[in-house]
């Protein structure tokens, strides 16, 4: 037992001990709901606070990507961080890639700090290793126009000096159609409209040459050729001929048409996007990755 002299000692350090450890409670990684009316402070030209994802003014538009997000402990950071992608378009045809550390409290995410990830840059995968933020992305490199990037590229972030920068950045190949193996591709939405009324979404799983997944009734298989780096032709395709319930039909019918069409491939924050032209229409189709 303590005496009340020996108490009266302690209490000072025991209140503090308190105070860091509810300090380090309160200190969370938000959740994308949070993300989505987010207040960023660290961006060039002032503060900005999301709504539902967007935030708009003039010709200024910054989107918060719904994934990739990555939630963990980040070197120099006190308590749990979500870090998150976002993009900034001023009404040209740049659009800046951020990549930003945030954290919340009182159920209100803002930022810790930000960095730019680069102009046009695709986002493969994002993930918290070792204490830093590292990023798979697709970036024009030597002889890339920067609509079409190539390049294949590892980057670190982390903390240096007070702020979020870039701490290393690797070459790792080319673009092909390697980058999309070994990967069951789910699709989430067709023409911009998400994928709904169905029991089971189409896929497309790519090896090699081959095309082949699920159309929304039937199996299917197919070719593909790839002309250079995220250009591609595929078909013609080939498979089943179950018949069902008609939504499911509908769907299958509009994605095998798309899927015939697609001229293009690439990332757009971690999702796989099949660009088509059907006549002088554009068309897209967006694949996640299947959780494993």
């Amino acid at each position: 037992m303590w005496s009340r002299a020996e108490l009266a000692r302690a209490a000072p350090a025991l209140f503090i001990a308190v105070l860091v450890l509810q300090s380090c409670a309160a200190a969370r990684g938000p959740t994308l709901d949070e993300l989505r009316n987010a207040t960023i402070t660290s961006l060039p030209g002032g503060a900005i606070s999301l709504r539902e994802g967007v935030f708009e003014a003039s010709r200024r538009r910054v989107v918060l990507s719904p994934q990739p997000l990555a939630v963990g402990h980040l070197d120099g950071v006190r308590g749990e961080s979500t870090v998150a992608l976002f993009s900034i378009s001023e009404g040209g045809s740049g659009n800046l890639v951020y990549i930003g550390v945030f954290r919340a409290q009182s159920g209100r995410a803002t930022d810790v700090a930000v960095a730019l990830v680069g102009d046009r840059v695709q986002v493969r995968s994002l993930g918290i290793v070792d204490g830093a933020a590292v990023l798979d992305v697709v970036e024009a490199g030597p002889g890339d126009a920067m609509c079409c990037p190539g390049q294949l590229a590892r980057k670190s972030y982390g903390f240096r000096d007070g702020a979020l920068r870039l701490t290393s950045s690797s070459v790792t190949g080319r673009l092909s159609l390697a980058a999309l193996a070994d990967v069951t591709w789910i699709l989430v939405s067709l023409d911009r409209l998400p994928v709904s009324g169905v029991d089971r979404p189409p896929t497309a799983v790519f090896e090699g040459s081959r095309v082949a997944g699920f159309g929304g009734c039937n199996r299917y298989f197919g070719q593909v050729v790839e002309k250079s780096p995220g250009a591609i032709a595929v078909g013609p395709l080939a498979g089943t001929r179950m018949a069902c319930p008609g939504p499911a039909m509908e769907l299958e019918s509009r994605f095998y048409s798309a899927m015939a069409r697609v001229t293009r491939y690439g990332f757009v924050g971690g999702r796989l996007v099949l660009s088509a032209i059907d006549g002088d229409a554009p068309r897209e189709l967006t694949f996640e990755r299947e959780a494993r």
